[in-house]
C-alpha cells in the first residue's frame, strides 16, 4: 500500500500541472482578523440544516453520514456557480473563492460546489470522493476556520487507496487502505485531488460540545493561469 505524501507549504503558490499527486497543507492562511471574521459570521448564521448527506451505495436509502451545513455555490449542468444562500453570505463565499483561485493560479471550468459542514461528536464522515475518475483536472479544497481547536479533539482528515460503502468497519478500513492523514487546525487550508478517497473523524468524547467546522470548495474541471487575473479581495470582506 503506497503512501499519499502530504506536503506542507509556508505560502499559496501557483499550481504549474494536474493532477495533483500530493496533498498540500497551509497553516494561517487568513490574518487572524479574518480568520475570527469568517468564523464569527459563518457561526451564527440562519441557514444550517441538517442536509449534507453522502448516501452512495446505501441498501437502505438512508445516508451513510450526515453532517450539519450550509450550501453557498452548486454548479450548473454546464458547471456554472449558481447562488443558493443568502446575498450577504453569498459575497462572503465569493470573496474566499476568488482569494484561493488568485492565490493558487487558476479558473473553475466546471464548478461542482462551495459550502460548509458541520460534524459534532458522533457524526463521522463516510470514505468519499469528490470527483469521478474520468476528471484529470478537479481541485478539491478544505478550509478549517473554528477559531480554536484542541488538537486532542481529534477531527483528523483520513485518506485511503479506496471508498468505503458506510461507516460498518469503519477502524478495519481504516488500518487496511488508510494512506495519510492531516489534523484538524484552525485557519489550516488543505489542497488536492478530490478523486483521492477520504473521510473526517467527528470530534471525540472530549469534545461532544465543539463544532469540527470546515469549507469545502470543489471542482471537477480548472485552467490554470500563469498570471494574476482576479482582483485581490484582501480587506473587502469587511464591507458588507
Amino acid at each position: 500500500m503506497k503512501s499519499l505524501e502530504i506536503v506542507k507549504v509556508d505560502k499559496p503558490f501557483h499550481i504549474d500541472k494536474l493532477p495533483l499527486d500530493k496533498v498540500y497543507v497551509l497553516d494561517d492562511y487568513l490574518e487572524q482578523s479574518l480568520h475570527h471574521f469568517l468564523d464569527q459570521k459563518l457561526s451564527n448564521q440562519p441557514t444550517w440544516s441538517k442536509t449534507n448527506s453522502v448516501r452512495g451505495g446505501s441498501a437502505t436509502g438512508l445516508p451513510h453520514h450526515q453532517f450539519w451545513g450550509t450550501s453557498f455555490f452548486r454548479g450548473d449542468k454546464s458547471g456554472n456557480m449558481i447562488p443558493d444562500t443568502p446575498i450577504h453570505f453569498t459575497y462572503l463565499a465569493k470573496w474566499l473563492n476568488r482569494k484561493i483561485m488568485t492565490d493558487f493560479g487558476f479558473k473553475w471550468i466546471r464548478f461542482q460546489y462551495m459550502g460548509t459542514n458541520s460534524q459534532t461528536h458522533g457524526q463521522h464522515g463516510t470514505t468519499h470522493s469528490d470527483c469521478d475518475e474520468r476528471d484529470d483536472y478537479n481541485l478539491s479544497f478544505l478550509y478549517y476556520y473554528n477559531t480554536f481547536w484542541n488538537p486532542s479533539w481529534g477531527g483528523t482528515l483520513r485518506f485511503y487507496d479506496e471508498p468505503q460503502q458506510g461507516l460498518d468497519g469503519r477502524n478495519e478500513h481504516i488500518k487496511n487502505h488508510q494512506i495519510g492523514e492531516v489534523e484538524f487546525l484552525p485557519n489550516r487550508l488543505l489542497m488536492f485531488d478530490g478523486r483521492i478517497p477520504h473521510g473526517a473523524d467527528a470530534p471525540n468524547e472530549r469534545a461532544r460540545y465543539a463544532d469540527r467546522k470546515s469549507i469545502v470548495l470543489r471542482g471537477d474541471e480548472v485552467e490554470l493561469v500563469d498570471k494574476e487575473e482576479f482582483y485581490n479581495a484582501n480587506d473587502r470582506l469587511y464591507n458588507f
